[in-house]
């Protein structure tokens, strides 16, 4: 399989403001479905200190927090030539083209005890 065919959808989507998390929640939610996940995303250095804010506050207990500096997420990262709707649209298609959705379907999902050994 060629490396650019081995991600899965949510891994696929990890570019995009909100990706990471929704990532998480799916696997946390496919694992265990009787519980909720709350997210809360931010993309922008204003909106990731506001959120962050939040949180200090006690505003977001019990919330998965995803923070992305640049807005859109890492599409939008420095040296950006498109617009950022064009990229995001481009990832979010990409991420649905693959039959493993989810990140712990991925061929390296057991190998992942080796991240914490380090």
């Amino acid at each position: 399989m060629a490396p650019l065919e081995a991600g899965t959808n949510d891994g696929r989507g990890f570019a995009v403001s909100g990706g990471v998390a929704k990532a998480v929640k799916n696997v946390i939610e496919k694992k265990h479905p009787e519980m909720n996940v709350k997210v809360q995303a931010a993309e922008g250095l204003k909106n990731c200190k506001t959120m962050l804010m939040m949180a200090k506050a006690g505003r977001l207990n019990g919330y998965l927090l995803e923070g992305m500096a640049c807005p859109g997420g890492c599409v939008a990262g420095a040296g950006t030539l498109q617009p950022i709707a064009k990229s995001s649209a481009a990832v979010k298609r990409y991420a649905t083209e693959n039959a493993k959705k989810t990140s712990d379907e991925s061929q390296y999902a057991d190998r992942l005890h080796e991240l914490a050994e380090n």
